[in-house]
């Protein structure tokens, strides 16, 4: 659906406008909800239309008329479809957070020369500061958050995620981790702005708590909703600035895209062409126990026929001549299922998404032939991925800031891995018969690389050799002056 008020240029020229407001000190609220609320509006429509609880379906009017006539209002749920796909196909198994300790790593012809000149090997280890971080994004509960949060890019264009600093006592600070709505939140390059309802338990009323978070402080701007006698709504007012304790821009954006579309932002027409399909078919089966009576050989006007109905629940015909019957529409079952899996593969197709249902994967297709049916997926699933690893890289300095507030130490976030995982089945019977082909021309360690359920390359070659009897587990023996799996001076 078109907005006029909703436009690129329109929307790329408000984030110029409030990006340098922040910059010079100088950004109203008022005038910042009163510009962004149709984009934000927007953004909760697609929301609402991917959750079904509101469609375009909805607004279609009961026809006019005395005739009783059904009119369905359903909704298919495709826009569902393709945002639950693609969030699920890059987050659906949780993403992993390494350390990159490549510096450190030897490959096993490496370390042997590193033996033999004597150099010292230090085994890979990740430093105490990122176990740290670890564990803060465990107790923040990352895994959720990220799948909440992908969704609300595939369904709004944007998500966004705030770690806010909270302060428990004089000494005592946690990170606090939420997704906020992407129709309350919008971040820039020099600061980022977020709105959250609260509750004021003393006059009984909710109201709106604006905060404009740049690197140096941290406004935070209230109004109350409704009117009341003390407080006028609408208008925003000045309640508070702190200092940013952490210099950071707290609240981090997972970008769909460089222009911030939703998954079905190019095919919410077809997707609605479907729902009115799918309705008109539905209102010709229901309507087929209201189909026109027809009376021939006599007249019956419409008080008698209404009141014969009404008490008697038949038509009496006086004249024995005359005829009661029915008249009914017949439904083109063929045509009505080519324009309706017409307008579905159209909606798949546009939206680089898949029809489980297709014929390709109800056959036998070899793994191989099913994954070019996924190519586009996969595709669009590569571009989300690494707009997503950006949000994360703002996650990442976000609590490497918080630590060094904290806890006085420093983590380099240039080292922070993530790693995503496909969450579709391997087709292991096509690995097993490929593999071995290769296996002549690329080295094991490669071809164990290409094995799902295989994580440590390194270690199932080791592990192979030791039941081979060709290695003893480090553990087991003392060569060269190493102990316990630790190399030393010789």
């Amino acid at each position: 659906m078109f907005r006029r008020d909703t436009t690129l240029r329109s929307y790329k020229r408000l984030r110029t406008k409030y990006s340098t407001q922040i910059e010079e000190g100088v950004f109203n609220p008022d005038d910042f909800m009163k510009n962004m609320k149709p984009f934000f509006d927007e953004r909760e429509r697609k929301y609402l239309a991917y959750t079904s609880e509101r469609n375009d379906i909805d607004n279609r009017k009961k026809p006019d008329t005395k005739i009783i006539k059904v009119n369905n209002k359903l909704h298919a749920g495709l826009f569902n479809a393709v945002v639950e796909q693609a969030a699920d196909h890059f987050t659906g198994i949780p993403i992993k957070w390494d350390y990159d300790v490549s510096e450190q790593k030897r490959s096993i012809i490496q370390r042997a020369r590193d033996f033999f000149v004597g150099n010292v090997n230090q085994e890979p280890k990740n430093p105490e500061e990122f176990d740290l971080l670890l564990e803060l994004i465990e107790n923040m509960r990352f895994a959720m958050l990220d799948s909440d949060a992908a969704r609300f890019q595939g369904a709004c264009g944007v998500a966004f995620r705030l770690l806010e600093p909270v302060q428990l006592s004089k000494e005592n600070w946690e990170l606090r981790a939420s997704n906020i709505e992407p129709w309350k939140a919008e971040r820039y390059w020099n600061g980022a702005v977020f709105i959250r309802e609260k509750y004021d338990p003393y006059i009984k009323k909710y109201y709106e708590e604006m905060k404009v978070v740049t690197e140096k402080t941290i406004l935070t701007f209230n109004r109350y909703v409704e009117s009341n006698g003390f407080n006028s709504g609408g208008t925003f007012k000045k309640t508070d600035e702190v200092v940013n304790p952490l210099n950071n821009i707290y609240l981090s954006e997972f970008k769909n895209n460089t222009n911030r579309y939703c998954d079905f932002d190019v095919a919410e027409e077809v997707a609605d062409a479907y729902d009115r399909s799918m309705s008109d078919q539905q209102n010709e089966i229901e309507q087929f126990k209201l189909a026109y009576m027809v009376i021939t050989g006599s007249r019956l006007d419409e008080d008698d026929a209404t009141d014969m109905m009404a008490n008697l629940g038949i038509i009496n015909m006086a004249d024995p001549q005359s005829k009661v019957d029915y008249v009914t529409k017949n439904l083109n079952k063929e045509y009505n299922e080519y324009h309706m899996n017409l307008l579905k593969k159209t909606f798949f197709t546009i939206t680089k998404s898949i029809d489980f249902n297709d014929e390709v994967f109800k056959s036998n297709a070899s793994g191989e032939a099913r994954k070019w049916q996924i190519i586009a997926l996969e595709a669009k699933t590569n571009t989300k991925e690494q707009y997503f690893k950006e949000g994360l890289k703002e996650l990442a300095d976000t609590i490497a800031s918080f630590v060094n507030f904290r806890d006085n130490k420093t983590i380099d976030t240039s080292k922070v891995i993530f790693t995503f995982s496909r969450s579709l089945p391997a087709d292991l019977g096509y690995l097993a018969e490929a593999l071995p082909k290769l296996a002549p021309y690329v080295s094991n360690r490669t071809l164990l690389n290409q094995i799902p359920f295989v994580d440590d390359p390194d270690y199932e070659i080791q592990m192979k050799q030791i039941e081979g009897g060709q290695q003893y587990p480090d553990g087991e023996y003392d060569l060269g002056g190493a102990k316990d799996g630790k190399e030393t001076d010789i």
